[in-house]
């Protein structure tokens, strides 16, 4: 019994630390950058990152389905055209990925903020400095 209380805890620290790995804000000074931020936004906030660089594109695809329209059911202030019987849309972007580090010091992690396009999707804790 007492070995498996020792590996369930092993196994919880693991994947804590996987967890842990992959944050939602980074602090600069008093201020918060948390995912969803422009890069302006974190520019004004944190200053200019130590290394940038463009990591390459993705590619967003949105897919959305009209269905079919009842034109008793819209309502009258309806002004642009809408699409006649069930027509599926799909829009397709490319957008760049930029990566920038920040150092916040000695004994604190490498901050990786990731972009897609201009916003803020993932902050990566890097190796301690």
């Amino acid at each position: 019994m007492h070995r498996f209380v020792k590996c369930g805890f092993g196994a919880a620290l693991t994947i804590f630390g996987m967890v842990a790995a992959f944050a939602d804000s980074m602090r600069c000074g008093s201020y918060l950058v948390n995912t969803g931020d422009s890069q302006s936004r974190v520019l004004q906030i944190c200053g200019e990152p130590q290394r940038a660089w463009q990591d390459g594109f993705i590619e967003e695809t949105v897919r959305r389905n009209e269905g079919y329209y009842d034109s008793s059911t819209l309502p009258q202030t309806q002004t642009y055209p809408l699409p006649s019987g069930g027509q599926e849309t799909e829009v397709r972007r490319v957008k760049p990925v930029y990566k920038w580090e920040y150092n916040p010091g000695r004994g604190r992690f490498l901050k990786t903020l990731v972009f897609y396009g201009d916003i803020l999707m993932r902050i990566i804790d890097g190796p301690r400095q």
